[in-house]
């Protein structure tokens, strides 16, 4: 069933607060959606966020960012004032300013949550008891953090972001859009997962560093960097995964077959084999070790067997790789900055496509296309314009656009700064850099007007891709 979805992170969403968020502007936003013929919405991580707030380097892997959680709502319910929501959160519309979340928006939740009154509350205590198998260990973490903040407050805070969330999601499946997550490979070194399963990890069993760990994840080096790239990432102990059935993974899919209607699964080519970096040493001193494979995938497709993912498969993959990602049935990426080398035969390229995919102008990791137009090599734009039938570079945004709604894949997802036509300004990340403007864009209530909405259901539903009821991808 040929549908299509637009790719925009929570955070990028307009809001009085310095941040996107799951309350009324992602109900509006899912309004826009709706209207445009998409029947997707493909965010990001939806945990809390840690070092330079990348939502790949997430405190919890089960947690939801309380940067997400509307403070207009929490206001209606009488937890917070009209005169505490009055704050500085930036001056900046259009970035997200997340020295005010930490110093503004946390302390407003924790007095929302000591306002709000859990034993009442009949939501509360089943999601108390729902989660707690992960939820009171987040929490005790947060406190030690935090220690101003007991353990009770922050369990309150997930409750209000988890409840928050299903309205958003109930509200989006309503109008016939459906979620999709991203769920990281890794976890943070700084998360509550590492602190509470050392077990389930590679850390140092003896000695002066005893738990810290002993590798870290990263990739070789690749067209994202020359140098190749050093994660802050544990790499996972499969071993004690398997002998503990892999309750951990599937604890967090399971959480992922709740919140969302399809997930991505980042760095899938992990679950085949993974790239371990001594710590201490360059991305070039790592090597490729074999990951769980089959056994996990059969496991997973007998615990979950509804979840709907897509597989990033991207960088370099070898055969095994492709073996996995057939044998799971999960469709794969295909990124459409990626297809014009000259000179090959690319996965990426149209005319290579299958049925069975999902295709992508670009990632969050890419350049807006706007932006890979002016920055890419002629060569690379000669030979985009000759294969897409285009004379001018100025066309080729364009063209790539209706190239990927054209595909044969099932699906076809688009960032909305494509469609924004913004350059490179706008990106969300730039993959082997931290700081800068990572993370931080975000759209402008005015940019989502009603000739916009018409032109992409316009372009959508030429190419057979006007909304189609959810449900499988």
């Amino acid at each position: 069933m040929r549908c299509a979805g637009i790719l925009l992170p929570i955070f990028c969403l307009p809001s009085s607060h310095g941040i996107g968020s799951i309350g009324r502007e992602a109900f509006s936003f899912i309004d826009f959606l709706a209207d445009s013929g998409q029947s997707l919405w493909q965010i990001l991580p939806i945990g809390p966020t840690g070092a330079y707030d990348s939502p790949y380097q997430s405190l919890s892997a089960f947690a939801g960012n309380p940067y997400f959680i509307d403070l207009t709502v929490l206001k209606d319910k009488g937890l917070l004032t009209a005169g505490e929501l009055k704050a500085d959160w930036g001056r900046d519309a259009g970035q997200v300013n997340y020295g005010a979340q930490r110093v503004r928006r946390l302390p407003l939740l924790l007095k929302a949550a000591a306002r709000f009154d859990a034993d009442a509350d009949a939501g509360c205590a089943a999601f108390f008891r729902d989660n707690a198998r992960w939820l009171s260990g987040f929490a005790d973490f947060m406190h030690r953090r935090e220690p101003c903040a007991a353990p009770e407050l922050w369990k309150r805070v997930q409750f209000f972001f988890f409840e928050q969330w299903i309205a958003m999601k109930r509200y989006a499946n309503a109008k016939g859009v459906g979620i999709v997550g991203d769920l990281p490979y890794y976890v943070s070194a700084e998360s509550s997962d590492y602190a509470m399963h050392p077990s389930l990890f590679q850390v140092v069993r003896s000695g002066p560093e005893k738990g810290r760990p002993s590798a870290l994840a990263g990739v070789p080096p690749d067209g994202f960097s020359e140098t190749g790239q050093v994660w802050n990432n544990p790499v996972y102990a499969w071993q004690t995964h398997r002998a503990e059935r892999y309750r951990w993974w599937i604890g967090r899919l399971k959480q992922a077959d709740a919140l969302y209607d399809a997930c991505r699964i980042d760095h899938f080519r992990g679950f085949s084999e993974y790239y371990a970096i001594p710590v201490g040493k360059p991305a070039s001193a790592g090597r490729w070790m074999r990951g769980p494979g089959e056994h996990f995938i059969d496991a997973v497709r007998k615990a979950v067997p509804g979840l709907n993912v897509i597989a990033e498969d991207l960088g370099m993959l070898t055969d095994d790789v492709h073996a996995l990602r057939r044998r799971s049935g999960y469709p794969g990426m295909r990124i459409l900055q990626f297809a014009f080398t000259p000179g090959g035969d690319s996965a990426y390229l149209p005319h290579n496509h299958v049925p069975n995919s999902v295709v992508y102008t670009g990632t969050h990791d890419n350049n807006t296309l706007k932006g890979w137009v002016r920055e890419s090599d002629a060569n690379v734009l000669e030979y985009a314009g000759k294969y897409l039938g285009v004379s001018r570079s100025g066309n080729l945004r364009c063209a790539i656009m209706r190239s990927a709604l054209a595909s044969v894949a099932e699906t076809a997802i688009i960032p909305m700064q494509d469609w924004l036509d913004l350059d490179g300004d706008a990106r969300i990340n730039t993959p082997s850099t931290v700081g800068g403007n990572n993370w931080r864009w975000r759209l402008r209530r005015e940019q989502l007007t009603d000739r916009l909405s018409s032109g992409i259901l316009g372009m959508t539903g030429m190419y057979g891709r006007a909304r189609k009821p959810i449900g499988g991808m």
